[in-house]
Order: structure tokens, then sequence, then C-alpha cells
């Protein structure tokens, strides 16, 4: 637990927000490509600059250039010519390594308050050669080039949950998950995902912009409240049944014959088998149904009031009892079961 709050911290740290150009530049690519769950990067949507590196590598570029003009020496010159043109082929390979690979957007799972909601994308590629070091993130977190490169498996998300994935090659469609931390209940708007790679030489940085069309749920951490004063109201539905009572209907199982009791209960056929007398037992369903009601919560503030309702959810679900939410924005049906449950943690996590 220490080692994943400790990871927590590091993943959750502050990235310098986008200046007043790169801010412009964002805006304009945003405007340049909709929104979708799925695309392919090719000339239109990829751009090429120097890297830092790249940025140092051109100034030795200019001052070669410079010092063979001034001292007219051809050999420092062959030399600026030289990595001038490792410079123009480095951004062919670069852009290769970058174009043709297909992104598409698998789902994003909701989490719960002070977790992280995973974002699932799928790489996958129509080259023949494989794309190597291809670098994804959310948001504002691709200015971070320390990540280590991961193998075909990732690490594990629980043990390092980030919004950066790094892999060393892409040559078969493979799964990443990106990680955004769930800081407030309700809709997570899932920010722009960014591919990029300086790959060969890391002198040019080529990169890519995906504007997921897509969003998160964030539903409330369960916060534990007296459940006992919950009132709980009878059920006749069988499916929601966890008790039974003597009736009429149901045929539950066969019984040594009582002196007294009716002959149309006589089971005739193990009779005639020399089995004795047995009687037809029938049973009735009677179920626990109890109502979660948002006003009915102990708590004062709304969001407290939506986490007693959770922890609340839990306690019936891990019973196996029928239950039914009520919330100010409206009351759904009694049901039970896993997919109920989430259904209704989705309700916890829109209610306004």
């Amino acid at each position: 637990m220490a080692r994943r709050q400790a990871t927590a911290r590091l993943t959750r740290k502050t990235t310098k927000p986008p200046n007043r150009l790169q801010r412009l530049f964002l805006e304009w690519a945003q405007r340049r490509v909709a929104k979708t769950t799925q695309t392919t990067l090719n000339v239109h949507n990829i751009y090429i600059f120097l890297s830092r590196e790249g940025v140092f590598y051109a100034v030795v570029i200019a001052i070669t250039f410079v010092a063979g003009i001034n001292y007219a020496n051809n050999l420092v010159l062959g030399l600026c010519f030289l990595m001038t043109s490792l410079l123009v082929i480095t951004i062919h390979y670069t852009f290769a390594h970058l174009a043709n690979l297909q992104v598409k957007l698998i789902d994003v799972q909701p989490a719960q308050v002070g977790d992280y909601v995973e974002v699932r994308v799928q790489l996958a590629t129509v080259a023949r050669r494989p794309h190597r070091q291809i670098r994804l993130s959310l948001g504002d977190d691709d200015s971070d080039l320390t990540m280590p490169l991961l193998p075909n498996e990732q690490d594990s998300p629980s043990q390092t949950p980030r919004a950066v994935q790094t892999l060393a090659q892409v040559q078969t469609a493979q799964t990443v998950s990106l990680w955004l931390p769930a800081d407030k209940r309700g809709r997570l708007k899932i920010p722009r995902l960014t591919i990029s790679t300086v790959y060969p030489l890391g002198i040019l940085r080529a990169w890519a912009y995906v504007f997921l069309d897509a969003e998160g749920w964030v539903y409330p951490r369960p916060l534990a409240y007296d459940t006992a004063a919950q009132a709980f109201t009878v059920s006749a539905d069988a499916e929601h049944a966890n008790q039974t009572q003597a009736g009429q209907t149901d045929f539950y199982q066969l019984d040594n014959y009582q002196l007294g009791e009716s002959l149309s209960r006589i089971s005739w056929a193990h009779v005639a088998r020399g089995q004795g007398l047995l009687a037809k037992r029938f049973a009735e369903p009677v179920g626990q149904q109890q109502v979660l009601d948002y006003y009915q919560m102990p708590a004062v503030t709304h969001e407290e009031r939506l986490a007693q309702l959770r922890y609340g959810l839990d306690t019936l679900q891990q019973a196996q009892v029928a239950y039914r939410l009520r919330l100010p924005d409206g009351e759904g049906e009694f049901g039970q079961g896993t997919a109920f449950y989430h259904d209704n943690l989705l309700r916890l996590a829109q209610t306004p």
C-alpha cells in the first residue's frame, strides 16, 4: 500500500502548462482534426521538428558552416554537409516510424475517487516494418522524456499507474493502458492523446495529436454509515428472493407424510414404487428489498450522501440483497447482481 501511494505521488506530479505559443498551436491542431475513436497517422496529422538534442545539432551545423566559410576549410565544410545530409535523411526515417500507425480507442474504465481511470488504446500497423520507440501520453505529460522503454508486455498498471507509456516496438496489434487520476466525482474529460517518436537518432521528434471522442466517469468513494437504520420492504418477486415460506404454488421438496394432511399432497408415484407415504411441500418466495434513498442518508453535504449511497450499494451487493436506488434525478427499479451494481455506480457518477 505504501509503495502504491508513493508511486501515486510520483505519478501525480504537476506538469508545466503550455505557453501561449503552444496553446495557439494546440488550438490550431484541434481545429484541423475532428474528435474520433480511431484514426491512421499519415502526412495530414503528423508533425515533425527538431528535438532538444536536435536544436544543439543544428547549432553545431551552423557553427561548422560559418567556420568552414570563414577559414575556407573544405574539410570543415564537408563535415557540415555530411551532418546536414544526415539530418535530412533522419527526417524521412523519423516520419516513417510514425506513419501508417493505426490508433483505436478500446474503452475508458470508470473508477472511484482517489483511484485512476484506465484509458485503453490499441495500436496496430499496416506497414511491413515495425514502429520503434513509440511514445503515448495523455495531456501535457509528453514533455517527460525520462520514462523507460517498455517491452511488448507492459509493467503491471496497478503498480505503476501513469499517463505516459513508451513501447520499444510495435509490429502487431498491442493494447496500451494509460491512467488518469480520478480526483473528483463525475465526468472526467479525456485530454488529447499525443503519439510521438524520436527514432532513430533522437535529433528529430515526430508527433501526432489524437483527440479522443470519449469521456470517463468517476463514482464516489464509499463513506460508512449505520445501514441498520434503513428499512427493508418485503418482496414477492421470486427473482430477487433469498428466503421462502410455506405456500401453494411452487414445488419445494418431499417430506414424510403427517397424519391429518390432505391426501392431495401425497406423492402417489412414490407410493406405487413402494417408497412409503411422502408428502409434497410447496413454498413461496419471500425476499428482502432495500430502498437506498438519497434523502434518508444521515450526511449533510451532497457529495457525502452520494458516498454513503455507494457504501450501501457495496453492502447490499455483498449480502446479495435486492435494492432500489433513489436519487434526486429519479428512482430506479429493484434488482441485484454485478451488472445491476455497476449500472448504479454509473448513476452515482452521473448525478449532477
